[in-house]
């Protein structure tokens, strides 16, 4: 009798864990683009980048969505 190997589908876990694996960590040195995973160390938080721009002076920023901070302005590049 042939055995059928069960399909098994992704836990919400495996798909964090894919996330997470996917994420740049964040340094003020770096550059980002809107749509990209973010990981931030000192927060240990996993976020996406929703919006990309400019100080008044000129100094580069994104706005990123983290999952347990929130929304957080950071500097880049």
């Amino acid at each position: 009798m042939a055995v059928r190997a069960k399909t098994i589908k992704k836990t919400g876990v495996e798909d964090e864990l894919q996330k997470n694996a996917s994420a740049r960590e964040y340094s003020v040195t770096e550059l980002f683009a809107k749509g990209e995973m973010v990981y931030h160390k000192i927060w240990d938080d996993v976020g996406e980048v929703i919006e990309i721009g400019n100080t008044d002076d000129g100094i580069s920023k994104m706005k990123v969505a983290f999952e347990k901070v929130g929304i957080k302005s950071l500097r880049m590049g």
